[in-house]
């Protein structure tokens, strides 16, 4: 796989029985890899809305949920990265028991020390006094990374153009996660194909692995992955870790993020209303529900319009 155009065939043709020469259809069958999306959220992961005071970024679906989603899509081996939080998988281990085919992910907002630029990193296969330890060491970025390379953990950073306070990093910041991190995310499944092929285009030719992930706060788990090997979750991180891995699937469109804040949106006023105690308050969430549904269009076409500016700052800042 070159370039994130580069199509990752996911079946190959079957080889034919004695006797079977005759049949002019190819048969096909799914080629055998090991499937896991690296990026995606539970219930447990609210996000507070910069522009929308009192709304929380709620994810649609509950843990056990994300892991029978994930399973029907044909991932075979499942994680929850929920932001700063690992209660999600917690649950799931608590109501499931022990899932072979699980292991415990977190997604880490991280600062730079220098100016306070927040960036996301996912850690997997921890627990719970590593999680409060990466906790501990947010405020830092270098702290992190030599904490999570000590422990030996599987560690990556999402989204190259995403920040959070919405801004493009500087020269020597790129500079700096190249030289840090050895995973990056390829394809997440919500950027458009520009921030996804800056990533690409940002690691090319430093020996970087790449890998997939939805980053779903919706139904879309398991439709943006990594195919890599390994019978087991020991293996399957240690596999990519040794760059056998290949981003798989989709990257977002404006037509997908549409829908995702419609989904969400339109969920967390129904939740309001059914927890409302007043008739009052239940008028006022379904004329918010109805004012979200005729300008959310019009957001989020802004959002795509400052992102697109954005990549254009980014672009000025890769690293020769």
């Amino acid at each position: 796989m070159t370039d994130l155009l580069t199509l990752v065939p996911e079946f190959e043709a079957a080889p034919r029985s004695h006797g079977d020469a005759s049949c002019s259809a190819e048969r096909w069958r799914r080629i055998a890899r090991t499937r896991i999306d690296l990026h995606c959220h539970s219930t447990f992961s609210d996000e507070t809305i910069r522009f929308l005071p009192g709304f929380v970024f709620h994810p649609l679906l509950r843990p056990e949920e994300s892991y029978d989603l994930a399973k029907k899509r044909g991932m075979d081996f499942v994680t929850i990265t929920d932001h700063d939080t690992i209660d999600g998988c917690k649950a799931l281990l608590d109501r499931r028991g022990n899932l072979d085919d699980f292991m415990v992910g977190e997604e880490v907002s991280v600062r730079f020390p220098e100016d306070g630029t927040v960036v996301h990193v996912n850690v997997f296969d921890i627990d719970e006094a590593q999680h409060r330890e990466c906790q501990r060491l947010r405020e830092n970025i270098y702290d992190l990374v030599h904490y999570l390379r000590r422990i030996d953990k599987l560690f990556v950073l999402n989204h190259l153009t995403w920040t959070q306070q919405r801004r493009a990093l500087e020269r020597w910041q790129i500079e700096a996660m190249l030289e840090h991190f050895p995973v990056f995310e390829g394809i997440n499944g919500t950027r458009s194909f520009a921030h996804n092929a800056f990533a690409w285009c940002a690691t090319r030719g430093r020996g970087k692995v790449l890998v997939g992930g939805s980053d779903s706060h919706t139904n879309r788990v398991g439709t943006t992955y990594t195919r890599t090997s390994g019978a087991t979750k020991q293996e399957v991180i240690a596999r990519i870790r040794t760059g056998v891995a290949e981003p798989c699937g989709g990257f977002g469109t404006p037509e997908k993020f549409r829908e995702d804040v419609w989904l969400v949106l339109s969920k967390e006023v129904e939740r309001r209303i059914a927890d409302a105690s007043s008739v009052w308050y239940r008028a006022v969430c379904r004329t918010v529900r109805r004012l979200g549904q005729l300008t959310y269009p019009l957001a989020c076409l802004g959002y795509h319009t400052r992102q697109n500016m954005l990549i254009r700052r980014f672009l000025r800042a890769l690293p020769a």
